[in-house]
């Protein structure tokens, strides 16, 4: 039977990867998901597939705790989601987001070169790039690391633990990714798609910061899902001993639907596709702090080694992505019930309003 660990197996991403996984791989399968349950894990969002997998509580930044569950199952392959991934939350409360991306990332390399696997994929971000300079088109998985908010600066440390395991530990077959933003079901919504929607759906405005023009990069989740896949079961080969100067030569990927859209447009398509005026239904915000005002990055090294294409066409995938939220009303109805409203209005903030009930505890 082949094992898979997934980590931050009960959050968006993640747990739209459990679901595919379960899609695309034989009945010969144990999956063992993990996941702290913190401020973005949900376990609902395992409920369709909870007969078919293990679930462990449990924090990435943890070793002890890890090792046990990596000697306890002995996975084939490990896929790790887990991160705290919201620039506001981390503004306002950056420990939790230091601990979980960059010790756990540390924490997870270290079980899979202490209990050795076929193959572990650390999955990271497009933002550990930084703002994109005018006059380029993209960043590629040659560019130098550049992060600006301690969401992506905490991410950045955990890719750089991941490049050095790469580089030392030759016996070590892990792999990185970087993605576009997403969208798709389970997201929680405080991003911001889902919280347009759930918004709407109450009868109130979308806060949008500043003028809205911030572009961003698409990629629906289940492309992501099936990206992080190909690369989790390629054959790479060695690491060239040029790929110390010449980064583009490690085994990352950079995921990307090429799809370019700024926040105001988002916005004014889910408030026109629940049949709104978008004059009437949008209010402008103060922005948050250092708010990267593009990126975007070059999905061709994925596209060219490994043969990956989005399949996804993108008006048809927002268009679901809405129908969902509309159709699930109860399952987020649910999260705000619990956590309380998830947008932030930095006019009025203060550096402890909105802070993450005990910041410091890592998240899956």
């Amino acid at each position: 039977m082949t094992v898979y660990l997934v980590t931050g197996a009960a959050g968006f991403i993640g747990a739209n990867y459990v679901q595919h996984l379960l899609m695309w791989e034989s009945s010969d399968v144990e999956v063992i998901a993990v996941d702290y349950l913190g401020f973005a894990g949900n376990q609902a969002n395992l409920e369709s597939v909870s007969d078919r997998v293990v679930f462990e509580k449990a924090d990435i930044a943890d070793l002890d705790a890890m090792e046990e569950i990596y000697r306890r199952y002995r996975p084939d392959y490990v896929v790790n989601f887990a991160a705290e991934s919201h620039n506001d939350r981390a503004i306002l409360g950056p420990s939790a987001f230091m601990r979980s991306n960059a010790l756990g990332a540390q924490v997870m390399a270290e079980c899979s070169r202490l209990v050795p696997v076929r193959s572990h994929v650390h999955v990271s971000t497009i933002e550990v790039y930084g703002e994109l300079p005018p006059g380029d088109k993209w960043f590629t998985e040659g560019s130098p690391l550049n992060a600006k908010t301690p969401y992506s600066a905490a991410k950045a440390a955990g890719d750089q633990i991941v490049r050095a395991y790469m580089q030392t530990y030759s016996e070590l077959n892990i792999r990185m990714t970087h993605c576009a933003n997403n969208y798709g079901p389970y997201q929680l919504p405080e991003k911001l798609i889902p919280l347009a929607v759930t918004n709407l759906l109450r009868g109130r405005k979308v806060p949008v910061y500043g003028d809205g023009l911030q572009s961003r990069d698409w990629l629906h989740v289940a492309d992501h899902c099936a990206a992080v896949h190909r690369v989790l079961h390629a054959d790479l080969g060695p690491i060239p001993p040029r790929a110390a100067t010449e980064p583009e030569l490690l085994p990352i990927f950079d995921i990307s639907a090429r799809c370019e859209v700024t926040n105001l447009d988002i916005v004014r398509r889910v408030v026109t596709a629940l049949g709104l005026d978008p004059a009437e239904w949008i209010e402008h915000i103060p922005d948050r702090p250092n708010h990267d005002r593009r990126y975007l990055i070059r999905p061709e090294k994925i596209e060219t080694q490994l043969g990956w294409r989005p399949v996804h066409d993108f008006d048809a995938g927002m268009a679901g992505t809405i129908d969902w939220y509309v159709e699930h009303r109860a399952w987020w109805e649910r999260i705000l019930e619990e956590k309380g409203e998830l947008g932030f209005d930095w006019g009025a903030v203060g550096p402890e309003a909105h802070r993450t009930p005990g910041d410091g505890a890592a998240a899956g």
